[in-house]
């Protein structure tokens, strides 16, 4: 891959994970009822209230915040590797979810939810990996 081709694709793939949680971010700020409903089996939906739907849109608005910081941010190697880590604990949230006693919890769409943590996880190790081909390669040049 060259230079321009490995910075468009760092560029794209920062661009679709900010895109992603800047959206669905907002869906649940502005929209906590129908997040709730998608997500939720019908004996627990019978339990949310007031203040779950608050949490929803709390948990919406930190979603927001992080896809603007990574979306506006210059990320570096290291910022990708701390990011792909950082979703770890949510692929294992997921599991346990949709495979552990949360099972009847959540709805089915918790595999969708898994599969952007998988893609935000892998897709920034990619980047990071990316720019330290980059990173050698501009080392290269300087000898």
């Amino acid at each position: 891959m060259t230079t321009p081709q490995r910075l468009e694709m760092v560029r794209r793939m920062q661009t679709a994970i900010a895109t992603s949680y800047t959206t669905l971010g907002a869906w649940a700020l502005l929209h906590p009822s129908s997040v709730l409903s998608l997500g939720f089996t019908p004996q627990y939906l019978a339990l949310c209230n007031v203040t779950t739907s608050l949490f929803v849109r709390c948990w919406g608005a930190q979603a927001m915040t992080c896809g603007l910081v990574v979306g506006t941010s210059k990320m570096t190697p290291f910022s990708f590797t701390s990011f792909a880590v950082a979703m770890l604990p949510y692929i294992g949230w997921n599991f346990w979810q949709g495979l552990g006693p949360g099972r009847d919890m959540v709805t089915n769409f918790i595999w969708l939810d898994f599969a952007g943590n998988v893609f935000f996880t892998f897709g920034s190790l990619y980047c990071a990996n990316l720019l330290r081909e980059q990173e050698e390669e501009d080392k290269k040049k300087d000898i």
